[in-house]
């Protein structure tokens, strides 16, 4: 064989382990593992984990809804970060103008590099607060979170009519957030969701990495990777999820 014949079979192997690698992992999270919220609490206690499901561990942080908290979430996170790999985090996010009076500090002034301005812009604010509120309301302690996740769903408000104003408060709780914990950030949603909110796969929050989807791992939204799905429960109770 050749020289440049032995160079190519080199280089297509490499490209082909490459290609592989990528494909296996298409982000910071292996095998299966749950989440979890005040739901698997009894009296503020977590239940035990299915030890099948502790490659790793999602805890929500709100209580359903921005500018509320989880009762359990502290006890959780302490189990997470002991039975699991570094857990990660998730927080409700939404858009209602009646959240306009909860914006404060950073974010009264906040600007959107993604260009939003007027009530867009407001819009903007308001998903920046609310990922404010949340990131206050959980000690963490040594642990760095794997990532944090914006719960994207419909039984939140959001704007019927304008779906840009529903993206302009994504976008600002996805930057906001990536700018307050310096990990990945990442949207959890299903496809009928995302497509009644934003308008459709071609919105992408400019501050987001991956998603983590409610069925198979096929992304609601162009340039998102389905970095997890969701699917059944673990034998405790709480939302099985695997890595894509």
């Amino acid at each position: 064989m050749s020289r440049f014949l032995i160079v190519l079979a080199i280089a297509s192997v490499s490209l082909i382990e490459t290609a592989g690698s990528a494909a296996a992992s298409n982000g910071p999270y292996v095998g299966q593992g749950y989440d979890a919220s005040s739901y698997q609490c009894i009296n503020g206690v977590p239940v035990a984990l299915d030890p099948a499901f502790t490659s790793f561990g999602i805890i929500r942080v709100t209580g359903g809804r921005p500018f509320t908290v989880d009762s359990c979430r502290q006890a959780l996170w302490r189990q997470a970060a002991f039975g699991t790999s570094p857990p990660s985090l998730y927080v409700n996010v939404a858009y209602s103008g009646a959240y306009g009076h909860k914006v404060s500090g950073f974010c009264l002034t906040a600007t959107a590099a993604e260009g939003y301005s007027g009530r867009y812009l407001q819009a903007y604010r308001i998903g920046c607060a609310e990922s404010d509120f949340a990131f206050g309301q959980i000690v963490t302690g040594k642990v760095t979170p794997t990532a944090w996740w914006l719960d994207v769903e419909i039984g939140n408000s959001w704007s019927s009519s304008d779906p840009v104003l529903n993206q302009a408060a994504i976008d600002g709780a996805a930057d906001r957030l990536k700018f307050l914990s310096r990990v990945a950030v990442g949207v959890y949603s299903s496809a009928t969701a995302w497509n009644q909110i934003t308008s459709g796969t071609g919105f992408r929050p400019a501050s987001a990495s991956g998603s983590w989807v409610a069925g198979d791992c096929t992304t609601f939204s162009t340039g998102l990777l389905a970095w997890l799905r969701q699917s059944g429960n673990t034998s405790s109770g709480a939302d099985a999820d695997y890595a894509c």
